[in-house]
């Protein structure tokens, strides 16, 4: 018995959903919070006798976070999306630090893939990102905001696993349309950032943003050392930041709907 409960969330997950699972055996109960998935997610996991519950899917998974967190009835948690697969040396790490109590959270490296291809810099290296996934029930709590969710407590002692061999294998994007359909998405949710003011001076705006990614992602983050997949990833960053901006600053389709029926009444 470990006495940890991991909570994954799932949403037409079937690709890696079954090598998240069998990364994650060793572990008292599986959690799934799925968002309503149309594949065989919910077959898989039936088949790993992994305990469902069922989220309203409202377009990014930070949402139904704390309503996992709810179901694990556990000491510790461990918490993963269902494309993030647990190293074999990290799990060993992790159940020592159950039984010897040595951190109430744990931040974990991940090494990153995109579009096949693991990423040496960019923002993305194993050493760059750096998450707390591993934590005693009750010192982490998620909110509904998103890229800004995470919220440790004050109490909580610290520690980072930082190390190639035990590391969370993370398989973010397969394919350029996957990158680019996330980031119109994304965006949509990304203009209420409480981080990140998108609102008015738009030309300045995305002039800064575009310089700041290209130079950080690409040339203070190392984003060179991935090549021309580390360019285009720094491009796509900006576009993000440039697309929150005109969504941010430019009328909403309801309204430009509105105005054209309007038009078409006189």
């Amino acid at each position: 018995m470990t006495n940890i409960s991991c909570v994954i969330h799932t949403y037409n997950s079937e690709k890696y959903l079954e090598q998240c699972l069998e990364s994650v055996s060793w572990v008292d109960e599986i959690i799934i919070i799925d968002m309503y998935s149309n594949d065989n997610t919910l077959k898989i996991a039936k088949q790993y006798k992994c305990k469902i519950f069922m989220h309203e899917n409202v377009g990014y998974a930070d949402p139904a976070r704390s309503f996992g967190l709810e179901k694990c009835s556990k000491k510790w948690i461990l918490s993963l999306d269902s494309d993030e697969i647990i190293m074999p040396k990290l799990k060993d790490c992790l159940i020592k630090n159950a039984y010897e109590n040595t951190f109430d959270v744990i931040k974990i490296s991940f090494r990153n893939f995109f579009f096949g291809k693991e990423l040496k810099g960019s923002g993305w290296s194993y050493k760059q990102q750096v998450h707390p996934r591993f934590f005693k029930n009750g010192f982490i709590n998620y909110t509904s905001e998103i890229h800004n969710f995470i919220k440790i407590s004050k109490e909580a002692r610290i520690g980072e696993i930082i190390n190639k061999e035990k590391s969370i294998l993370h398989y973010n994007y397969d394919s350029v349309y996957q990158f680019i359909n996330k980031i119109n998405r994304y965006t949509e949710y990304e203009i209420y950032s409480k981080n990140i003011n998108y609102y008015k001076k738009p030309l300045l705006k995305i002039m800064y943003h575009f310089l700041r990614e290209i130079i950080g992602r690409f040339i203070y983050m190392h984003g060179y050392r991935d090549g021309w997949i580390g360019l285009y990833l720094a491009l796509g960053m900006a576009f993000y930041r440039a697309s929150a901006v005109a969504k941010a600053n430019l009328p909403k389709e309801d309204i430009i709907i509105q105005t054209y029926r309007n038009y078409q009444l006189k």
